[in-house]
């Protein structure tokens, strides 16, 4: 209460229309607060019952001033003072201190009490009342302390800490901010931060920070920040919204910390990890330059030393056969020793590539075998084969799995005497995949645990005694452990020491996919050798065709017809060639396996570096265009202009019924938004996230219109197209494309223009397809369209 209150009684009752004394005194002792009534010099002669029940006490011992029995010892004089100077004054009274319970303990008590007057204006009565505030005072305390460490917390980080309206502008007061950049309120107040950002950053901090203030999610970037002192500083940022209990953002608090320290170390890594594949790269290709040369000589002696011996053998002069074998088998080792380091120099500069072949693993065997038969009985040895009754066949590398068999059956022929030497192989499924173990087991010296824990180290054997006794390099087994974990298996060894060793060899059936891939970006490291000296004057024609047929057809005629020509057998192998090689004009098939010729020409058209690289277009597929292949017959550029999007989609509203449209879009938020604009328009919608989610809402309905996203997971837009376009129900729905914000007006027009000519297999010969390549050299880069494809430009919306 904050006023006097007046009551009128006459003849000590209340008027009876209203509540009873007893009324008065009931609603008293239901309060949850303690109440109480003093007489005019504030002399306490009432309490309700709360008051009992809280202090634990009678009306005999509240009596004359009691309650002072009741306070805290350190508030006691300063309550009783302020209580007694508003009842001499007749002034309302309030407080706040601590009152004991019944239990002892003492709990916080906001009090209150105010006067009551009588006609002529004099206090008669002071009601007054003890409310328990402990809880409140409490987490009043405990926000206060989380207020103390915040700033604390903010005073020792040496982040710059920021907050926002919930609309984004910074605003007044941000001491942190303007101590670390030297702003003024005025200069960094709403978007004037973004003045203290370096002018290469600007527009994408400004651009992502304006996006996540519309999406409601968390910030974060990385930009250079200018110091007071004017020095460019790398910043990590990080915001996030704070939301009010109904929801909405109530602000955005944030920081920026300075990672300058951690771009340097990282660059300066970088330069050393660079400078180590350097100094790596340039050892390898010293091996390999080496390798080159001295494998040419060798080449010769050995095959100067066949021819001579079938010479002399002619000539009747066999008592000189041996010695020229000799040399023949010396020149043959060393061969093999410039190999193996040929080998491991590719291992190490990463150029380790795979040749997957189909192949029967009997023949394979059978092949090793008599290979290595001449090593097996050198010194005595005994062979055995222990085979599957069914081996079936691999789809592998199989001249690096001979190379393998060959070097474990020779290093067993090697450290065995008068032995038995086994070669065991077993089929078997493992995780729902087939894969052949290939075990060569001895009887020789055998092997220690410490042996065997550095033994397929580089240049490591045994021990000194073993090289000294029985010779080698000690990167057999290294290249062999190399060869079989790249085509995807493992080589182990179980060996007791004196009575032999067990090498065994697990490898899947099938070249794993990714091994695959791996293989087919590997052709990086061949472009390397291929542009060695030529790349750069870009004057190589790439041709990218999975037809073996097809490809060696146009190469042997455009090398015939004086072109460079470089090939790539699928899709991915040949993008990574154009990137490289950026060669002048590029043969594209359109149906292949792992990545389509569409998607590698998207990838061409989207890399800036390649983009203007004319492409012709090879393919069995009768499409004039990329656009006639999309089928679409609107398109928009995200984000989306909500005005355009109703225009178009009124032309397709139907006339005779409620308008249906199918969004696919894997951004959720982009198809909420979408939906809701087109319901208030009052049109039905529906959703998908991909291109596969999207043809399966049609088996079930038949929309009037479909908006579709290009970019998805699982199903793009491209590949949802096709199918659209080949369902009998599909060719005639309207689709309006949305894409990307990336994609500008000019790429837009370009969509039915991505290649340069279009070529029909059958239809075109050789020599014409040679005389296009050559317009194609000859023409300037300003040089106007054909009139065909300006044509199809003007047909697109």
């Amino acid at each position: 209460m904050t006023g006097d209150i007046t009551v009128t009684v006459r003849d000590g009752k209340v008027p009876a229309s209203g509540p009873t004394m007893a009324d008065f005194r009931n609603l008293a002792d239901a309060l949850p607060q303690l109440a109480w009534i003093a007489e005019a010099d504030g002399n306490i002669v009432w309490y309700n019952r709360r008051w009992y029940d809280y202090t634990g006490t009678t009306p005999a011992e509240m009596a004359d001033h009691g309650w002072r029995k009741l306070h805290h010892p350190d508030h006691l004089d300063r309550v009783a003072e302020r209580f007694s100077a508003c009842i001499a004054a007749g002034e309302s009274w309030q407080d706040t201190f601590p009152l004991r319970g019944r239990d002892g303990h003492y709990r916080w008590f906001l009090s209150l009490a105010e006067p009551v007057r009588d006609a002529d204006g004099h206090v008669v009565r002071w009601y007054g009342t003890n409310t328990d505030v402990t809880d409140t005072r409490a987490a009043q305390e405990a926000l206060g302390h989380s207020e103390q460490r915040f700033r604390a917390l903010v005073d020792a980080s040496a982040a710059v800490i920021w907050n926002t309206t919930a609309e984004g502008e910074l605003m007044p007061p941000q001491p942190r901010w303007a101590a670390y950049t030297g702003q003024g309120e005025e200069a960094y107040q709403g978007w004037g931060w973004v003045d203290a950002v370096h002018p290469d950053d600007r527009a994408r901090a400004a651009e992502v920070w304006a996006e996540c203030v519309a999406a409601v999610k968390a910030y974060e970037v990385e930009y250079r920040l200018r110091r007071h002192d004017g020095v460019w500083r790398d910043m990590e940022v990080r915001g996030v919204p704070v939301l009010a209990e109904d929801g909405t953002i109530r602000e955005w608090v944030g920081l920026n910390i300075d990672i300058t320290a951690r771009k340097e170390a990282e660059a300066e890594i970088e330069r050393a990890r660079a400078a180590a594949e350097a100094a790596n790269l340039a050892k390898s290709q010293f091996l390999a330059n080496m390798s080159h040369e001295l494998r040419t000589p060798l080449s010769a002696v050995i095959g100067y030393s066949e021819m001579l011996g079938e010479e002399l053998e002619d000539l009747g002069q066999a008592e000189l056969l041996p010695d020229l074998r000799k040399i023949e088998a010396s020149a043959r080792h060393l061969l093999g020793l410039i190999n193996d380091v040929l080998d491991i120099s590719k291992i190490e500069a990463g150029r380790l590539t795979l040749a997957a072949e189909a192949f029967t693993v009997a023949a394979l065997i059978e092949d090793v075998t008599a290979a290595t038969q001449s090593l097996i009985t050198k010194k005595r040895n005994r062979f055995r084969l222990d085979l599957d009754a069914d081996l079936g066949s691999m789809h592998q590398d199989q001249l690096k799995l001979r190379q393998s068999l060959i070097n474990l059956i020779g290093n067993a022929a090697k450290f065995s005497e008068d032995g038995d030497i086994a070669l065991t192989v077993r089929r078997f499924r493992e995780n729902g995949a087939d894969w052949l173990s290939f075990a060569v087991s001895d009887t020789g010296i055998g092997l220690t645990d410490e042996q065997m824990g550095r033994l397929f180290e580089r240049f490591s054997q045994a021990d000194e005694s073993t090289t000294r006794q029985f010779g080698g390099t000690g990167l057999g087994l290294a290249i062999t452990r190399a060869f079989i974990e790249r085509m995807g298996g493992a080589i182990s060894v179980a060996s007791t020491y004196g009575q032999g060793a067990t090498f065994t060899i697990r490898l899947p059936a099938e070249l794993a996919v990714h091994e695959e891939e791996i293989e087919a970006e590997s052709v990086a490291s061949r472009v390397h050798e291929i542009t060695e000296g030529e790349g750069h004057l870009h004057d190589v024609v790439l041709l990218v065709d999975d037809d073996p047929a097809a490809r060696d057809l146009l190469q042997r005629f455009l090398e015939r017809e004086g072109f460079r020509v470089r090939t790539a057998n699928d899709g991915r192998a040949g993008l990574t060639l154009a990137r490289a090689l950026r060669p002048r004009a590029i043969l594209l098939d359109i149906e292949m396996p792992r990545m389509d010729g569409w998607a590698v020409l998207h990838a061409i058209r989207t890399d800036p570096e390649i983009a203007d690289t004319p492409v012709i277009i090879t393919s069995v597929v009768n499409e004039f265009s990329l656009a006639h292949v999309l089928g679409a017959t609107d398109y928009m550029v995200k984000p989306i202009d909500w005005g355009a999007l109703k225009e178009a989609m009124e032309r397709y509203r139907p006339v005779d019924r409620e308008g249906s449209v199918l969004v696919v879009d894997d951004d959720e938020d982009a198809r909420e938004r979408v939906r809701r604009t087109l319901q208030r328009d009052g049109w039905q919608v529906r959703e998908a996230e991909n291109g596969a989610a999207a043809l399966e809402s049609l088996d079930h309905a038949r929309p009037s219109l479909i908006l579709l996203d290009l970019m998805m997971p699982v199903m793009d837009g491209f590949a949802f197209l096709r199918a659209l376009r080949g369902r009998p129900d599909g060719g005639s729905i309207p689709v309006v494309v949305l894409t990307a914000k990336e994609i500008t007006p000019e790429e837009r027009e370009s969509l039915g223009r991505q290649a340069d000519r279009l070529i029909i297999k059958g239809t075109m010969s050789l020599s014409e397809i040679g005389r296009q390549l050559r317009d194609l050299y000859a023409a300037p880069d300003e040089a106007p369209l054909p009139e065909p494809m300006q044509g199809l430009i003007e047909k697109l919306p």
